[in-house]
């Protein structure tokens, strides 16, 4: 099973234009749903902006709505070839579970400067059970990193009285 590529833009989809029309769900103010492949990917197919210049990164993160962290990011350096293609494809790996997200593009440009940014609400669907790693990682390592950490903790607590 194949997902269908998402396609984002900077720009807001003009609804005069046929074009635009087809494509609306790219839309900032109506939420997508992406389905993660066989593969666990989400692909997106970005389309640049026409003030992006070859060496400036665009970046995608999608953040849980009740997170601060972003669960799935993704960022790119342009290339000349790029910004004649017009359009990117850039792909979250090892998509783990289903759930909503806040979906931010962003474009920085020199100095990493802010040149545009878009947003977008997400609902995202794993693939079956979603991804699952081949290497857990063993129970003594956890035992004995907690253990460092709980020390660590102790000693800084101890020290904080004097």
């Amino acid at each position: 099973m194949t997902a269908p590529m998402v396609q984002l833009a900077f720009a807001l989809q003009s609804y005069e234009d046929p074009l635009s029309a087809a494509m609306a769900h790219t839309t900032e103010y109506d939420p997508l749903i992406l389905h993660a492949n066989s593969d666990h990917k989400i692909s997106f197919l970005c389309v640049l902006p026409d003030d992006a210049h070859e060496g400036d990164i665009i970046s995608l993160s999608a953040t849980h709505l009740a997170a601060r962290n972003a669960r799935y990011f993704v960022t790119y350096t342009l290339k000349q070839a790029d910004l004649e293609q017009g359009t990117i494809i850039l792909a979250f790996d090892k998509v783990t579970c289903s759930d909503d997200y806040v979906l931010q593009m962003m474009l920085h440009g020199l100095h990493a400067t802010l040149k545009d940014s878009a947003q977008f609400d997400v609902s995202v669907n794993a693939f079956k059970c979603g991804y699952v790693s081949d290497d857990p990682t063993p129970l003594a390592l956890t035992k004995s990193l907690s253990f460092r950490q709980y020390l660590s903790s102790f000693s800084s607590s101890f020290l904080s009285f004097f």
